[in-house]
């Protein structure tokens, strides 16, 4: 571990995590779907917005190929997603939601977005752009070391 780094700040970064996870959790017991896990909202939400391929979410996960595949057939048994078959690559599942699974994750990820604003709205102008370029910092390192 670098000098520069304190362990404080690893331990403020775990808190903040925790808050978000928090948040998560609090918009989907509003919503319509309280049956939904976070982890099984997170596939929802990758698909939604990053991939169509179960093996992308099975390593961004970190999880093994029969663990995503009993997630995936929970959320297709519960109307969130279809798997079939790649009309290009008979080989490739591919995977899309239904209009239950992109209203959940438009749902959800609104009143997320909605309840940071309320949080940044309490923090003034000067630490919101430094926490702007910090997170921007941190997403950017997070990518280069899974691409390694």
């Amino acid at each position: 571990m670098p000098a520069a780094v304190s362990m404080s700040i690893e331990e403020k970064i775990l808190a903040a995590s925790k808050i978000m996870v928090n948040i998560l959790a609090q918009s989907l017991l509003h919503g319509k779907n309280r049956s939904l896990s976070a982890p099984q909202f997170r596939i929802l939400d990758m698909v939604y917005h990053v991939t169509d391929k179960p093996t992308d979410i099975a390593k961004m996960l970190d999880v093994s190929p029969p663990s995503i595949t009993w997630m995936l057939e929970r959320l297709e048994k519960g109307g969130f997603l279809k798997r079939e078959t790649s009309t290009k690559d008979r080989r490739r599942i591919v995977l899309t939601l239904t209009g239950m699974g992109k209203d959940v994750v438009e749902r959800v990820n609104a009143r997320r977005m909605a309840y940071i604003y309320r949080i940044l709205k309490m923090m003034d102008a000067k630490t919101v752009r430094q926490l702007d370029e910090s997170l921007s910092a941190f997403s950017d390192s997070y990518l280069r070391l899974k691409e390694d």
